[in-house]
């Protein structure tokens, strides 16, 4: 570990929080096409969790009273339960391989929705609950980027309330990040190398939380769409090629 690592961390993890701010997820897919480049991929997934969690966590906190409480349970559980599968089986399975299949999987949803906004409705009820939770929690749990699926969940379910999302969606983050981080360690996939790492990410993420604050106070919910579903898109392509 030397002084290379933590820049290496440092300039990723601002576009990462960036992004988190003004889409309301996204941080894991950025940073993870940067840190598997020196760091295995367990352990970039877990350094990529505890970093984003504290980012998470001041996001959480500043829109606290626009979180949907009863919209969260349901996908919480079933994505607890997936990711808690995913991560028990992670050290076992040769997973690197099939990374590039759902960066193929997050560029075809991007362009249906990109396309077909208008004409779809995903109704926020057990189902589509279930089915987005344990997705996202079995993405999360391989490959350190499960937002994609609940981001869909969250912005049907929202409406025309953009803090509504921005609310809910980083509450799921930090309950699910939490959850997430606390089992790799029991597992011990943390290292002491891995644990110095987070500060120059906490760091990196706060810059990038400030720039993203200022763009996202004037977008309307429309603007916010277009924006995520082109970022699904990108993050979609580079995910597939990086890893083919």
């Amino acid at each position: 570990m030397n002084y290379w690592h933590m820049l290496f961390v440092f300039l990723p993890c601002i576009g990462g929080g960036l992004i988190q701010t003004t889409t309301g997820f996204g941080c894991g897919i950025f940073i993870m096409m940067f840190f598997p480049l020196f760091l295995p991929l367990i352990q970039s997934s877990a350094l990529s969790g505890v970093a984003s969690l504290c980012l998470i966590a001041t996001l959480a906190w500043k829109y606290r009273k626009n979180i949907a409480w009863k919209a969260l349970i349901a996908p919480t559980v079933f994505y607890l339960a997936a990711s808690y599968t995913a991560i028990s089986l992670s050290t076992h399975v040769p997973v690197a391989g099939l990374k590039a299949y759902f960066g193929l999987f997050l560029l075809i949803i991007a362009v249906y929705f990109m396309f077909f906004d208008k004409r779809i409705h995903i109704p926020a009820n057990l189902l589509t609950a279930g089915v987005c939770g344990t997705l996202s929690g079995t993405a999360s749990g391989f490959f350190g980027i499960g937002g994609p699926p609940m981001v869909l969940y969250f912005l049907a379910g929202s409406g025309d309330d953009k803090m509504r999302y921005l609310g809910t969606i980083q509450m799921f983050f930090f309950i699910t990040g939490a959850f997430n981080a606390t089992f790799r360690a029991i597992n011990g996939i943390f290292t002491a190398d891995i644990m110095i790492l987070v500060i120059p990410g906490v760091l990196g993420l706060l810059v990038g939380k400030w720039i993203g604050i200022k763009i996202i106070e004037k977008i309307n919910i429309d603007q916010l769409k277009k924006i995520i579903y082109a970022f699904l898109g990108l993050s979609g392509i580079l995910t597939f090629v990086t890893n083919i």
